[in-house]
């Protein structure tokens, strides 16, 4: 397997909650060039200094293919939604071939997720490369001081929800360490190679957050599952949010299973009530 430096890099999905640290941490990088993919009718800005790829918004082979020629590697950072609609996280991964990448990082960043259709053609596509085309998948959970009401906490209202029991324990990420992680395993890619990197800034629970309201998750899940079922792909955020705090079983906890990245990749300690304080300052700010 080649252990070539990764140095031309494009992006897509960078306005959104993950790709935006991505991109904020990539140009610190000197040695990685960066290019961001974008659809032709975005109103997005970007910065001035980071070229700029459009596509339409069909995301059609030929013109991804025609964008991820000459990249080294490929980040997917669109949101769960679009990348969901019409088999588009399919034809991003034939593209990133057609091309010629060498390492393909897909749009899996949150949990233990990595999508088994997806994943299974990666490594289907990376196996028939012999080593032209590696990946590398990231889960990094989240960051709930930028996650709104995700929790099920309103620090503006000064309320909380607690689900079930509220002693179920979760992974907590920053979006600044998620950023930094995607670039160091960049510039590591052979330690990296065809790797789910699992992060971990540290592991809580909603009691240790904080515990005002109780109530039992699995009433509440069944309407968003019988959405999901039927399409309505949109149902997945209060899925992964009940999930992370209810009483269910879903290996959220990283540190537990031994499988954080953090001190491999070298990213900084972060504790949770930083993150609790990073919380209240945007609220007061907003």
């Amino acid at each position: 397997m080649s252990s070539a430096p990764l140095k031309n890099i494009i992006i897509a999905g960078v306005t959104g909650s993950v790709g935006a640290p991505i991109l904020r941490a990539l140009p610190d990088e000197p040695s990685l060039t960066i290019i961001i993919l974008t659809r032709a009718s975005s109103s997005a800005k970007f910065p001035s200094h980071i070229p700029v790829k459009k596509v339409s918004d069909a995301f059609t082979l030929e013109e991804l293919t025609a964008a991820f020629t000459a990249q080294d590697a490929v980040i997917v950072a669109l949101s769960t939604t679009p990348i969901t609609i019409d088999d588009i996280a399919f034809r991003l991964i034939d593209a990133a071939v057609a091309a010629g990448v060498k390492r393909f990082i897909p749009s899996e960043f949150g949990t233990n997720n990595l999508d088994l259709r997806a994943r299974k053609l990666v490594l289907r596509k990376a196996k028939e490369s012999e080593g032209g085309l590696t990946w590398t998948s990231f889960s990094c959970a989240f960051n709930p001081a930028k996650s709104g009401n995700f929790l099920g906490i309103d620090v503006k209202g000064r309320k909380a929800t607690i689900w079930d029991s509220g002693k179920s324990k979760f992974t907590v990420t920053t979006s600044s360490n998620t950023g930094l992680a995607v670039v160091h395993a960049l510039l590591s890619p052979a330690e990296s190679a065809n790797k789910q990197v699992f992060l971990s800034d540290f592991v809580t629970s909603s009691w240790e957050i904080w515990a005002i309201e109780e109530k039992a998750s699995k009433p509440v899940m069944k309407e968003p599952r019988k959405k999901f079922d039927e399409g309505d792909y949109n149902a997945v955020y209060i899925l992964l949010a009940l999930s992370f705090v209810g009483d269910v079983n879903v290996g959220y906890d990283f540190e537990k299973e031994q499988l954080v990245w953090n001190q491999k990749l070298g990213l900084p300690k972060v504790a949770l009530d930083e993150v609790v304080k990073e919380a209240i300052e945007l609220v007061k700010s907003s």
